[in-house]
């Protein structure tokens, strides 16, 4: 941590150092003198005048080193209250920029539940001009800024390509080119679109990165969606595996996306909810008739305590 004293900067760590080394150098020197079978008085004089010379200096630096560091805590504070303040603004832009967004939930049930108001997880729903429906969740890495940044990004190039009416390939090249090329290395999004054709019970499925989409058909698994690609952002078109898997459905067939928040979730001995409990729940759901948020109470219950999560959690359903 680097402070300023004097006008020059000081580095803290090294500081602490050399005072630590300064410290067990003088106790040595005493402890030294001690054991010496003979000392003269004169040699008593001389090194209780040393050491006490240098118990001065010694002094003399730690209250250096506490005005340096309470320096340093006050600056850590004016920049956390200032991240806080910076955060609060771009919330507060994200929220006017959520509300104007088109979203489709016909047949759909869905449940979004973020760690904040900048949370990593993105869902979007809307129709192209002949009747074809887009949806893409997707999962952003990190909260803040990296979700500030990602998600009116793929916001944008989603509603706006879906709205000219492109195809969901053409879509998810878009946005992947987009943040191979804008993005820093480590930031991506995981993702799963689909091109939903209702009138034909036709789904084409693309999943870079996301868990295992479901298919339930009479209330059992029947169909997995598993991640053939890469997330987007990582690594160029030309690279990327855009394999897409088609599904034919049958009325009253289910599918159901989810990020990883809900099957990452742990207990007190590190076992996490997982991908079979989260199936068994959904065929419990299914067969009771239940809500969709009966998912999120029983993994709370595998989790235990107050049920903390560590993760977003977005669960969505589709019903032909």
């Amino acid at each position: 941590m680097k402070s300023l004293d004097g006008g020059l900067a000081t580095d803290l760590s090294a500081e602490s150092m050399e005072y630590l080394y300064s410290e067990e150098r003088t106790i040595a020197q005493a402890e030294a003198l001690l054991q010496e079978a003979e000392v003269t008085g004169k040699r008593w004089q001389d090194a209780f005048t040393g050491l006490l010379k240098d118990y001065k200096r010694l002094n003399r630096q730690l209250d250096r080193l506490n005005r340096i560091n309470d320096r340093n805590q006050l600056l850590l504070r004016r920049q956390h209250a200032k991240l806080a303040a910076d955060q609060s603004i771009i919330e507060k832009i994200l929220t006017k920029m959520r509300a104007g967004v088109q979203f489709d939930e016909h047949a759909m049930r869905h449940l979004l539940m973020p760690l904040d108001n900048m949370a990593g997880d993105l869902l979007f729903s809307m129709r192209r001009p002949d009747g074809v429906r887009h949806i893409l969740l997707g999962d952003i890495t990190g909260h803040g800024l990296p979700a500030a940044i990602v998600g009116p990004e793929v916001s944008n190039i989603f509603h706006t390509m879906t709205r000219k009416g492109y195809a969901a390939g053409v879509i998810l090249a878009e946005i992947n080119q987009n943040l191979r090329d804008r993005l820093p290395t480590g930031i991506y999004l995981a993702a799963t679109m689909l091109e939903w054709d209702e009138g034909n019970h036709l789904v084409q499925a693309w999943n870079g990165g996301l868990p295992e989409g479901l298919l339930f058909r009479q209330g059992r698994l029947w169909e997995r969606l598993p991640s053939a690609g890469f997330p987007l952002g990582i690594v160029s078109n030309t690279m990327q595996n855009w394999t897409r898997q088609i599904l034919q459905l049958q009325p009253g067939d289910r599918v159901i996306l989810f990020s990883d928040g809900i099957i990452e979730g742990s207990n007190d001995a590190g076992e996490s909810f997982g991908m079979e409990r989260l199936c068994d729940c959904l065929q419990q759901m299914y067969a009771l008739q239940e809500p969709l948020h009966r998912v999120v109470d029983r993994a709370r219950q595998h989790i235990g305590g107050q049920g903390r999560f560590e993760d977003d959690i977005t669960i969505v359903e589709l019903t032909v």
